[in-house]
Order: structure tokens, then C-alpha cells, then sequence
């Protein structure tokens, strides 16, 4: 029963005729009606040449010749009409056996096993079992009543079976054939169909999930053009695409900045000029549209043969991560900030006021010279970094890169950002900050001084004088301060812990006077341990110790009140001075020449630019700041040595008792 099911599985087609199956059809079943027609003259001429009635030839032709033009004329199955074809063509062969009595009757079979072959190219089982059936049923009959048709000799009956037997392996082998060109070539549609449907249905469900994603998804070509099939959101987060745009073209129209970091990106990504991982990571990962913010990751999608790689974008509205973020980096920041008032009150008191001196100048834009803007937002930076205010050294940063790379002052956001900023961290901060504001505070050793004056009768001037000291900061404590900053600086520099020496002989200064200088110091500072000092692998191989050594002093010589700094570093490299210098039409011929060569506004002989350094604007504020309190800046250095930088001011300027403004305790 299996086998019967299988057998009729294999012969029965499907009972629908798709409409490639039925013009693939018309055409073959036309061509036979020719192929049928040309049998005519064909057989006549046999039916001569043999003797055998051409006459007759013509009248049996044309009889068995009309049932394949009544099928193609009155039946609207295709199938059935080549299944008459097959009955027709085996009494065909039958008319050529007959017609061709003689020497090579018996030739005249291949016949029928030529047109079994040829009967596969209707793709339908059932006409080579009808075919077959015919032939089998033809050789038995006319066996039986006219032998001589078939054979030019008796022929037994086992002639006629093996004659059979040679028709039903020739079928099974066709049946097969037709089977197999039937479901792989006029089935094709139907496969065709059939597979377009599962590719609408995965389409259809692939734009169910593109409509419904929270995530802007879209395949780029290695020209950088976008697929039609994208995610809905991305529309509505960036605005309509027009048809295959440029990823490119698509970003200029909301965040220019981003498309021109994409194009340089993936212009590299795709000329194969770095490795593919490493193009990739030089793609812009963040965006930003008004008050949203956009993460963008990519993922490559290479292609089989000589398929061009291809490239998943992936956008992320990441604007609640971003605040965030943002929230625990001010939360941080201001942790810090708290801790650095709570170790250091009176330093950090005076670089907010200060601070507050250079926010209002730079956002108001009422500097006009553009040097001694640059040193104001570089000090700016390079103090709020030092005091821990991260946010305030980016914004300022910032500014620097407009002004350097593209020769403009602050645009007017960016001033308004730091202003902005600015006043939201004095709210934060305004409790702390004026908690005691005015407020002089005693240490326990001046007061037991002073309480020891008074009661041992000490002259009331110098009693006075004594007093008024108590206004006064001492270096010790600013130096002190110096030192602490220094350690974290070198300590996020790479170059390890180091070693700071402080001596301030007791002098003391008035620390409003003085607020100025200190706070453009800390360039100083900085370009002693960034360009100074050396990590501690290389100190160790030019046979130095690994810690390096600053050395931070005040003293009173020859009538002038001095501030230097001393590092044990590399030195200061006077022939790169002298290259920069030249560079800028600077003079450059003597030693004197380089050192105010180094004071220049953008000389600098950095490698590259960091959030600390590299804008050669530190020297100059620094000598600017030291010039408006009368003083000279000298600078001494040896190569592998070190560098000292020290800083003089005559006392005489203040006071002509300089003691009521630096004192020496």
C-alpha cells in the first residue's frame, strides 16, 4: 500500500496549474502539433520507398494527427492536451513500424524510445505512463492480428514481452526525468512563489520589529548609503531620509559636527587604510540633538565572494543615561570639592574668588586682547583642575581649542555655558564658602606668642605690628599647598610619587595682594612636573632616583622677596626653544632671546595638547602676573639636571616698613 502511495505520489502532479506551467505548456504542445504535422509527408514517403501504401500513409497520418488538434482545440487543461500527445506519438511510432516493413523494420522501434525520451520535456508523469500503456497495448494487439506490422519476422510472444519490458524500464527512467523537471524547472514559480511569500512574511515581520525597536537601526554600503529598510525611530529622532541618502548626507541635517567626524572615519574604515577594528573605534560614538543625547555603535556585515562589506549602524537615545552620568559626575565632583575646603579652606577660598574674577571677564568678553584672554581661560583651567572642579577645566579646555585651532574669541554658548555652570556651582557652594567670611583665625602657637607679648609688656607698636601679622598668610601654608597639588598632579601624570621640599623662612604675605601671582603659579608647577620630570623608568635609566624632587622656596635676598621652584628633571631643551622660536619669526640668536622666547604666547614645545598643557600659555600668564607686581622672572637650566625658575619682587614697593606686608616671623 506504501508503494502504491509512493508510486502515485511520484506520477500524479499537483492539481493546480500555475501560470508559468500553463504558457510553458501552450508553447511545447504548439510545437508538437508542428512536430506531429511533419510526420505526414515524412511517413508518405516511407510508405513509397516501401511499397507498403503512401495513400494509406497519408489517411492513418492524418487520422491519428487529428486528435492532438481537437485536444489543443477544445481542452483548457494543457496537461490534458499533452497527455493525448503522448497516446498520439506512440501511434506514431506504430504507423512507422507498419509503413516501414523491410530489412530495417525492426529498426524502426528505437523510434518509440526516442519519443519516450522526448516526451520528459512536458514535465508530466502521466504522459509517459499513457505513452507507455499505448506502446505496450499497440505491440500486444497488433502482435495478435497483424505480426507482420511489427516484425519482419514470427516473432514469439517473448519477443513482445522483452520488446515491453525494454518500454516500462525506458518510462520508469522518464517518469523520473519528468518528475524531476517538473518540480525543479516549471515548478520553479511555485518554489519562486513560495519562497518570496516566507521572504514577505520575514520582511513584514522584520518591519513589525524596525517599527516597534527603541533603537535606530540602518545598514550602510561601502559608499556610506543608507538601506531603505530602517528602523521607524530614526525618522523620528533625525527627521525623514530621502530614499538610499548618504549616512552622511543624512547627519549634516541635524548634527553637522557628527557627519564630518563620520566621513573622515569611514572614509578610512572603507579605503582599507587602518585595520578594519581600528577604523571602527575611530567612528563618533555620542551625539547630541537639543537636549537629547545619542549613543552610535557599529557592527561590520561582510559579505560572501566579491561582495563590499557593509556596516550596522546602531543609534541609542542614551540622553537618561547621559544625566545620569552627568548627576554622578557633579555628585563626585562636588565630594571633592568639599574635601579639598575641609583640607584646605583659605586656598580653596581664594582660587573660588579669584575663579570668580576670571568667569566674570571671560563671559562678559570684555578682554580684548586676545593673548591675555588665552592666559586668563588657561588659568582658569589649570587652577580649577588643580582644586578638583573637573566640569570648569572641560568648558575652559574648550574655549582653548576655539581660540588655538580655529582663531576665534568664545562663541557665545560656550560663555554662556560656563556662565551657566558657574553660578550653579557658587549656589552649591555659597554655604561653605561663606560660613565665615571675615573671620580670622588664630593657630594655637600665635596665640600663646601673642598672649606672651602682652603680658610680658611688649612695645605696643610691635605689639600692633604683631597683630596686623595675623592678616597676614604665611608662605609655609601656600607652599605647603603648592606641594599637596604637585603630588596629586604628578601622580595623575605618570610620573609616581615625588618628592617636595618646602622652605618658606617664616614670611608672610597679604594673601588679597598676592592671590593674583599664586593662582598663575600653579602653571609653573605644572610644566615643572609635565615637562620636568621624568617618568620614573626613564629617571632610573639616566642613574637618577625614581621619585623626583621639586624644591619650593620664599626668601628675602639683596632687598627683594623671592619665589622659587627647582625640579631635578630633564631641563629645558633650548635648541627646540630655538626651532619653535624661529617657527614664529621670534628672535632666537642669544640665551636671552629663548628665555623671553618661552614667555611667548603659543610656543610650546609639547608633543601634542593635553587637558594640562601644550598650548604655550602658561610661561606667559605666569611672567604677566609676576610683572604686575613689579617683579623679574630669571630662569636657570642645565640638561639632565633640572630647571629653576625664580621669581624676584622688591620689597620697597609695598611699604616703607615692608614688615606690615611680608614679615618675616
Amino acid at each position: 500500500m506504501t508503494i502504491l502511495k509512493a508510486i502515485r505520489a511520484a506520477i500524479q502532479l499537483p492539481s493546480e496549474v500555475s501560470e508559468f506551467e500553463h504558457r510553458y505548456l501552450a508553447r511545447m504542445n504548439r510545437v508538437g502539433l508542428w512536430f506531429f504535422a511533419l510526420h505526414i509527408p515524412v511517413f508518405v514517403l516511407v510508405a513509397w520507398f516501401n511499397d507498403t501504401g503512401p495513400l494509406l500513409a497519408l489517411a492513418l497520418t492524418l487520422g491519428v494527427m487529428a486528435g492532438p488538434v481537437i485536444a489543443s482545440k477544445t481542452l483548457s487543461n494543457p496537461r490534458r492536451v499533452s497527455e493525448i500527445f503522448g497516446f498520439s506519438a506512440m501511434l506514431m511510432g506504430g504507423l512507422l513500424a507498419h509503413f516501414g516493413q523491410g530489412p530495417v523494420q525492426i529498426e524502426m522501434h528505437f523510434y518509440f524510445f526516442a519519443l519516450l525520451a522526448m516526451l520528459v520535456i512536458f514535465g508530466n508523469p502521466m504522459v509517459v505512463v499513457v505513452a507507455a500503456v499505448t506502446a505496450a497495448v499497440h505491440h500486444l494487439l497488433v502482435w495478435m492480428v497483424l505480426p507482420v506490422s511489427i516484425f519482419n519476422y514470427e516473432a514469439p510472444i517473448w519477443v513482445v514481452a522483452i520488446h515491453a519490458a525494454f518500454v516500462v524500464l525506458e518510462s520508469v527512467a522518464a517518469i523520473y526525468i519528468a518528475r524531476s523537471f517538473f518540480d525543479n524547472v516549471i515548478g520553479l514559480e511555485k518554489i519562486v512563489n513560495e519562497r518570496t511569500a516566507q521572504l514577505d512574511r520575514r520582511n513584514r515581520d522584520m518591519r513589525v520589529v524596525l517599527d516597534n525597536v527603541e533603537q535606530g537601526l540602518v545598514t550602510l554600503d561601502a559608499d556610506g548609503a543608507m538601506s531603505t529598510e530602517r528602523s521607524a525611530i530614526l525618522e523620528r529622532w533625525l527627521g525623514a531620509a530621502k530614499g538610499h541618502e548618504t549616512f552622511v548626507s543624512y547627519l549634516e541635517h541635524s548634527v553637522p559636527s557628527t557627519a564630518l567626524a563620520f566621513e573622515v572615519a569611514y572614509d578610512q574604515l572603507t579605503a582599507d587604510m587602518l585595520p578594519p577594528d581600528v577604523a571602527i573605534d575611530q567612528l563618533p560614538t555620542r551625539m547630541s540633538i537639543a537636549e537629547r543625547h545619542f549613543g552610535l555603535g557599529y557592527t561590520p556585515i561582510v559579505g560572501t565572494g566579491d561582495e563590499r562589506p557593509q556596516l550596522l549602524v546602531m543609534i541609542s537615545d542614551v540622553t537618561a543615561a547621559h544625566e545620569r552620568e552627568r548627576l554622578e559626575r557633579d555628585q563626585r565632583e562636588l565630594m571633592s570639592i568639599v574635601d579639598r575646603v575641609l583640607t584646605d579652606r583659605i586656598g580653596f577660598v581664594e582660587f573660588f574668588e579669584e575663579a570668580d574674577d576670571l568667569v566674570t571677564s571671560i563671559v562678559g568678553d570684555v578682554v580684548d586682547d586676545m593673548a591675555a584672554l588665552k592666559r586668563a581661560i588657561h588659568t582658569l583651567k589649570g587652577n580649577a583642575m588643580l582644586f578638583g572642579v573637573q566640569s570648569m577645566a572641560e568648558l575652559c579646555h574648550t574655549m582653548e581649542t576655539g581660540i588655538v585651532e580655529d582663531h576665534r574669541r568664545p562663541l557665545a554658548s560656550e560663555r554662556e555655558a560656563m556662565a551657566l555652570h558657574w553660578n550653579t556651582l557658587k549656589q552649591k557652594l555659597s554655604a561653605i564658602i561663606d560660613a565665615d567670611n571675615g573671620v580670622i583665625s588664630v593657630g594655637p602657637e600665635a596665640f600663646t606668642t601673642l598672649l606672651g607679648a602682652a603680658v610680658s609688656g611688649t612695645n605696643p607698636a610691635r605689639l600692633a605690628e604683631m597683630i596686623a601679622e595675623l592678616k597676614l598668610e604665611p608662605t609655609a601654608a601656600r607652599l605647603r599647598r603648592v606641594a599637596e597639588q604637585s603630588q596629586r598632579l604628578a601622580r595623575r601624570l605618570g610620573r609616581g610619587d615625588i618628592v617636595v621640599d618646602c622652605v618658606d623662612n617664616g614670611l608672610r604675605l597679604d594673601p588679597e595682594r598676592w592671590a593674583g601671582f599664586w593662582s598663575a603659579f600653579v602653571h609653573i608647577v605644572r610644566n615643572a612636573i609635565d615637562h620636568g620630570l621624568e617618568r620614573p623608568d626613564d629617571r632610573e635609566a639616566a642613574g637618577k632616583t625614581r621619585e623626583g624632587h621639586l624644591r619650593l622656596s620664599t626668601v628675602i635676598e639683596a632687598g627683594e622677596f623671592v619665589v622659587r621652584i627647582a625640579d631635578d628633571g630633564r631641563g629645558i631643551d633650548w635648541e627646540a626653544v630655538r626651532e619653535r622660536a624661529l617657527s614664529l619669526g621670534l628672535p632666537s640668536e642669544t640665551h636671552a632671546d629663548l628665555e623671553r622666547a618661552l614667555t611667548h604666547d603659543g610656543l610650546s614645545t609639547a608633543g601634542g595638547v593635553t587637558e594640562f598643557s601644550g598650548r604655550g600659555v602658561g610661561v606667559g600668564a605666569v611672567m604677566a602676573a609676576c610683572a604686575n607686581h613689579g617683579g623679574r622672572m630669571q630662569i636657570t637650566s642645565e640638561p639632565g639636571q633640572g630647571s629653576t625658575f625664580a621669581f624676584h619682587f622688591p620689597v620697597s614697593q609695598y611699604t616703607t616698613n615692608p614688615r606690615a606686608f611680608l614679615v618675616a616671623a
